[in-house]
């Protein structure tokens, strides 16, 4: 177990000028498939927040979201759950094709193939930047204004990256050995959503049965400790020592997935052009 996270951790480490160059490449090349290029990078997630707030916020009326004695408007507090989500699908999604989609480079030359997941994560790390230019226009004209807290972001940030490196790891391997893997992820990936606080709070009132158990169920979603620190640095002043247990548990599941994707790496790693 061990052997193989060195060996992850060392490929990857010794290649960062390789990742940052196949995800610059990868992302130039998207740009240049359209006529107006970057303008995608931001005008897609804003037509998606429009559309989830037209519905869920003007259509069914949504209230003020209130939390421990602080009221947010939808608005805000829907952009910024929806940017990390913005983040964390497409590397789960694309994560699953890393290394399928390079298999013309794996068959022709020693690649190490242990940092194509990262390249995805690194990609879509610049079209998160672009969805956070996006969510402080909107918290300005909602009348927030930067403070301390807000410092914790660039926290949670590395909390999403190493998530989603994680189980693209998995996932990348996974798809390797069974094509359905990315079919499997790609229906799942929508109701993933609504098992994470993105458009609404995953909190159920006293009046369904077994809500604090439902509740805490739905804390479990290592997301949901991402796009709640986002909020509690933004919304609420809380930093992550305000959930030390919380915290305890995400990094222990996501040094769990790590490990299982190292794991499956280091064991295939001379059999994916067998597999291909």
């Amino acid at each position: 177990m061990f052997k193989s996270i060195q060996y992850v951790i060392r490929e990857n480490l010794s290649n960062l000028f390789r990742i940052y160059s196949i995800s610059k490449y990868e992302l130039l090349a998207d740009m240049r498939d359209s006529k107006f290029g970057i303008f995608w990078n931001f005008a897609s997630p804003a037509i998606q927040v429009f559309t989830y707030w037209l519905i869920f916020g003007v259509a069914w009326d949504r209230k003020p979201i209130e939390v421990k004695g602080i009221s947010v408007p939808y608005l805000p507090w829907l952009v910024v759950g929806y940017a990390i989500w913005w983040f964390i699908q497409p590397c789960i999604q694309k994560g699953c094709s890393a290394i399928f989609s390079k298999t013309g480079v794996i068959t022709k030359m020693k690649f190490p193939v242990s940092v194509l997941p990262a390249t995805i994560v690194c990609k879509e790390l610049f079209n998160h930047g672009c969805m956070l230019v996006i969510m402080f226009v909107t918290l300005f004209l909602c009348g927030y204004t930067p403070n301390i807290n807000w410092l914790w972001i660039l926290y949670y940030m590395f909390c999403a990256f190493a998530f989603s490196e994680s189980v693209s790891l998995i996932l990348s391997v996974l798809t390797m050995l069974w094509r359905d893997i990315k079919k499997l992820v790609t229906s799942l990936i929508r109701m993933f959503m609504y098992f994470s606080p993105v458009i609404w709070e995953c909190s159920f009132s006293s009046s369904v049965p077994f809500a604090h158990i439902l509740n805490s169920i739905m804390k479990l979603n290592p997301v949901y400790y991402i796009i709640q620190g986002y909020r509690d640095a933004i919304f609420y002043g809380q930093s992550v020592f305000d959930h030390p247990l919380l915290t305890l548990y995400f990094w222990g599941v996501v040094l769990i997935l790590f490990a299982i994707g190292c794991a499956l790496m280091f064991k295939f790693k001379k059999k994916f052009i067998d597999l291909i």
